[in-house]
């Protein structure tokens, strides 16, 4: 095993460094290392789960949260827009970062989302390159089943849009219930189809989604057991955990600069790793990205001067343009034959579950309890004039946000909302997302009650016109960033979610789900009698985060606010690069896990090609 620790790491030279082991990181530093001429280190904060129960059981899933072992546990600051509260951010700590806390559900963006990172001056990020990185990181397995089975449930896909050989494994889930094929067919009535096609390349519809569950064994396939374990026996691989960067040193080169070496604070010793000959790659999330780069001296001069940070690049969008899918849940009581995840309260049915996913793997350990999802257009989430009235919305003076007040990041932000404009006005984009969990999703405000079954349909926003911040608190690495989404900032995004709310209600008293709904438990009676403005209040009191932050490092030209270019070059550096979806310039309406791994198979790619052309 290529494990190292900090000592050793100081005496070794490595041609590349990559901070932080998470979805694309892992995935980016085994990719690498399949050149055995390439010696890689790979540094992680957090440490090596292993086999661990709360990673691998799908039933699990959930358990990790808020769990300082699995979760950095970081929290918003008060959202003006979100009656103040401070929201939690969950960021998966330890090997495989997000990908071993996360829900387990791998979508696909759209064509024409990917290919607007190109319209945004990305050339050669376009969606024909990111089929090819997402095919390189997958394996789905085929799914036995009736073709009834497959039409009721929106199950399938199609070979030509996915991988063979990938290292993470994929497979639809083995609970399928009544409620589930009673939710497809009354959105059916609502002009929602059924969509298999969602799984190759986004769309609108409603589907029963892959999932990074591997059938030979029924547990999580995630970086750390796809793509790391496979790579272990690698002698040019090495691994340094429970190990965190604190600052990217550099040096001048002409008009660049040059990363020379890295901080590290190991079990309480500080340690400079300075043997490095090509690039140190960074990779540490939406919302810890920008923060290292901050305490490295890059980012915009108002803010490090605050903390007595030397600036070395002027770089104004480092920590800007974050956003991210946010949502809130909708619960009714129901009636159904279906186990649901709150029946596991009860010691024994748990423990009846329990045996059956030990003995044979199957029960509701064995799978995923969020196994129906759908996908709504825009003229779904209002009357024609409210949807007529968003356009207007789309503007950098309708958003309260510190992006605006930076010319380069107004700009920027402008062609963003120029595409977004195209977005909301394609019928085929989806705009909003309603997830079907198998119980009551826990909230702090709705408790379930013994002995009684629920249904959860969770409803999100797709693509937010808000842009909220990660920047740093403090000089001190220790301390966490200040992260600020900023919810709700633009009016369009309430109104909107709304929309998706009130959708949700309409499915529940759809026939055929209507006959299973004895009440609605949220919201509250109160907020529907209030019409729009009750179920407003009601979203600013619920909103959450559906963990999908990206954009804080954007690649976007410097001029509009980039902060990496199209090679994932960190502008003003020869030789520091960004590899996480800090990158993405704009939110794609997919959860977000499949274009991690794409996002570091592609760096790999780059990286490769250039070191071909050096040869």
């Amino acid at each position: 095993m290529p494990f190292t620790s900090a000592s050793e790491a100081l005496e070794t030279s490595f041609d590349y460094v990559v901070i932080g082991g998470g979805t694309a990181g892992i995935t980016v530093a085994t990719r690498l290392a399949e050149r055995s001429d390439l010696k890689v280190l790979l540094i992680e904060a957090g440490e090596y789960h292993g086999r661990d129960p709360l990673v691998d059981v799908p039933g699990f899933i959930g358990r990790t949260i808020a769990n300082p072992k699995f979760d950095w546990a970081f929290k918003s600051t008060p959202q003006s827009g979100a009656n103040h509260r401070v929201v939690p951010q969950p960021r998966g700590k330890g090997l495989g970062g997000s990908s071993l806390i996360n829900y387990l559900g791998i979508f696909r963006p759209s064509k024409e989302e990917i290919d607007s990172l190109e319209k945004l001056g990305n050339k050669g990020w376009n969606w024909e390159s990111i089929l090819h990185s997402l095919k390189n990181s997958e394996s789905p397995v085929p799914y036995e089943a009736t073709s009834t089975i497959r039409d009721t449930y929106a199950i399938g896909a199609d070979p030509d849009f996915h991988g063979v050989n990938g290292p993470i494994k994929m497979s639809f889930p083995k609970l399928l219930t009544t409620l589930h094929a009673r939710l497809f067919t009354a959105g059916e009535s609502l002009g929602i189809p059924k969509n298999k096609t969602i799984n190759d390349c986004g769309a609108i519809g409603s589907v029963t989604p892959l999932y990074t569950l591997d059938p030979s064994t029924t547990t999580r396939s995630y970086a750390a057991s796809g793509y790391l374990e496979t790579n272990l026996h690698r002698k040019n691989l090495f691994v340094l955990t429970n190990a965190q960067v604190t600052k990217i040193n550099f040096e001048t080169k002409g008009l660049l600069q040059r990363t020379v070496s890295v901080d590290v604070l190991s079990q309480g010793t500080e340690y400079r790793i300075s043997k490095i000959q090509r690039d140190i790659i960074l990779s540490s999330g939406t919302l810890q990205t920008p923060q290292l780069l901050e305490l490295s001296g890059i980012g915009h001069p108002d803010i490090l001067s605050r903390h007595g940070i030397r600036t070395l690049i002027n770089l104004p969008g480092v920590g800007e343009n974050l956003q991210d899918h946010v949502g809130v849940t909708t619960i009714a009581q129901v009636e159904t034959v279906d186990e649901t995840v709150n029946d596991l309260i009860d010691p024994v049915i748990f423990k009846k579950h329990e045996e059956l996913y030990a003995n044979d793997k199957t029960g509701l350990l064995s799978t995923v309890p969020a196994a129906a999802f759908m996908f709504l257009p825009s003229k779904c989430l209002g009357s024609k004039e409210d949807i007529k009235a968003v356009e207007e919305t789309m503007r950098t003076q309708s958003t309260k946000s510190s992006t605006i007040t930076i010319p380069s990041l107004a700009f920027g932000l402008e062609k963003q909302y120029a595409i977004q404009r195209e977005l909301f006005n394609d019928d085929k984009q989806a705009h909003g997302e309603i997830m079907n969990f198998l119980g009551h999703l826990p909230t702090f405000n709705s408790t379930p009650e013994p002995g009684k079954r629920y249904t959860t349909l969770s409803c999100s926003l797709t693509h937010p016109l808000s842009r909220g911040s990660v920047h740093i608190a403090s000089a001190d690495p220790l301390l966490p960033p200040e992260i600020n989404p900023n919810y709700l900032a633009n009016k369009t995004d309430l109104n909107l979610l709304v929309g998706v709310v009130e959708f949700a209600l309409k499915l529940y008293n759809t026939k055929p789900l209507a006959d299973h709904v004895k009440s609605i438990c949220l919201p509250p009676q109160e907020a529907i009698a209030g019409g729009k403005e009750g179920l407003k209040a009601f979203v600013r009191d619920n909103c959450r985060p559906i963990y999908h932050p990206v954009g804080t490092a954007s690649m976007l030209p410097r001029g509009d606010g980039g902060v990496v270019d199209a090679s994932l070059k960190v502008y003003g550096t020869s030789n520091l690069r960004v590899v996480d979806l800090s990158i993405l310039p704009l939110e794609p309406s997919c959860h977000t896990q499949s274009l991690a791994y794409a996002i570091g198979e592609k760096a790999a790619d780059i990286i490769k090609a250039e070191i071909s052309e050096e040869d």
